[in-house]
């Protein structure tokens, strides 16, 4: 298994060494001839045949859980690592702990989805990510299970597994009812927790996990380099209806005043042109996670203006000026958001600067989140 080993003063000569790769492609030219060799195992550099296998429990849908499961994947193995992912369905997911059974044959022990539980065909657009799929998996692979499945991780560590990770990509998709069962504090406690959010790793620090570890994610979207100016603009508001349930009737007074757009039954190229297009991005949900859409939206130039619930409460999540930030008792008021909107369009200017600095933080995420794979990969001993 990984040793977090960092060898200062030792030189790596191995072109194949992944660590060196990673390092001299995020870190200032020279970096390593001033502190050697970034990762070595027993004196050697880290390169694909010391990486023990991940593989990663996902579902079949192009939804932004699968897509964040798939990149992580996709990511270990440009890094020369082992990644697969296994396909679940409301077949194993009904099973619970029956999900999976253990074999032992020619001297290896690998636990195996049993068999009638086959996995359904996924979505054809996660191809794009090449990632190999597995129904069974060496028993000491590391499983890193979404946190809206821990009944799957529970029962792998039930099996067995002595490496389950439990990657919280958001924390109110956690069964909350469940979460003081002895089964599920007992999960906490054992496995390893990866965190897609500082709220994710607050919550579980809360809730007495002894291993936490950051695993981020990032948008898959580059900044718009000449934003189409806000006054040019064809729609004032364009909000995500999955988000928005409940917010129907401030919607409808908001129309009142404002051009307002759903983003729904759209291509992506849609949704980005209908961002590019769009003055002010207004989030109703409860960011139970970073979601993805306020990101998009300020790379394409609109203005995020979100619920101050969730990962929303944390600076490092969501670093917006407080005036993009609304209670939630403002989603209630019609007249009180109008004024609150009106504001942001009209010193729109003076948001500038910290629109410019999240757009940087949004674009730093992949440099930041290949950092967090390395370290994921390196944690064990």
């Amino acid at each position: 298994m990984f040793g977090r080993v960092s060898m200062r003063g030792s030189f790596c000569t191995e072109t194949r060494c992944v660590a060196c790769t990673i390092v001299n492609a995020l870190s200032p030219r020279g970096v390593l001839d001033r502190i050697g060799c970034a990762a070595f195992m027993n004196g050697k550099p880290y390169t694909a045949e010391f990486f023990m296998p991940f593989c990663f429990l996902t579902p079949g849908a192009f939804t932004g859980g699968p897509m964040a499961l798939h990149q992580a994947a996709a990511t270990m193995n440009a890094q020369g690592g082992q990644a697969s992912v296994m396909y679940i369905t409301d077949k194993e997911l009904g099973a619970g702990d029956q999900a999976f059974a253990v074999e032992a044959r020619s001297g290896e022990t690998k636990v195996r989805m049993r068999k009638g539980l086959r996995q359904t065909r996924p979505d054809r657009r996660l191809d794009m990510f090449s990632v190999p799929q597995l129904q069974a998996a060496p028993r000491d692979t590391h499983f890193v299970v979404p946190e809206v499945w821990p009944d799957l991780a529970t029962s792998l560590l039930n099996h067995g597994c002595p490496n389950v990770h439990l990657w919280w990509l958001s924390v109110d998709n956690f069964p909350l009812n469940l979460l003081n069962q002895l089964v599920n504090q007992r999960l906490i406690r054992a496995c390893n927790n990866l965190c897609q959010s500082a709220y994710a790793a607050d919550f579980v620090r809360r809730n007495g996990a002894e291993s936490v570890a950051m695993l981020s994610d990032y948008v898959e979207l580059e900044a718009v380099k000449t934003p189409k100016p806000l006054a040019a603009r064809s729609y004032d508001i364009a909000y995500l209806p999955p988000k928005a349930r409940g917010a129907e009737p401030l919607l409808e007074g908001l129309k009142t005043r404002f051009r307002i757009v759903a983003l729904q039954d759209m291509t992506r190229d849609q949704v980005v042109a209908t961002l590019s297009d769009s003055k002010i991005f207004l989030d109703c949900g409860n960011h139970p996670g970073k979601d993805r859409v306020p990101r998009e939206a300020a790379l394409c130039g609109a203005i995020p203006v979100v619920r101050h619930e969730g990962a929303a409460r944390f600076p490092q999540d969501v670093p917006l000026p407080d005036g993009l930030l609304l209670e939630t008792s403002a989603f209630f008021d019609a007249d009180l958001m109008q004024k609150r909107l009106d504001a942001v369009l009209k010193h729109a200017e003076t948001f500038a600067p910290e629109l410019d600095a999240y757009r940087a933080t949004i674009s730093a995420e992949r440099a930041v989140f290949e950092s967090e794979i390395i370290q994921l990969v390196q944690m064990d001993c």
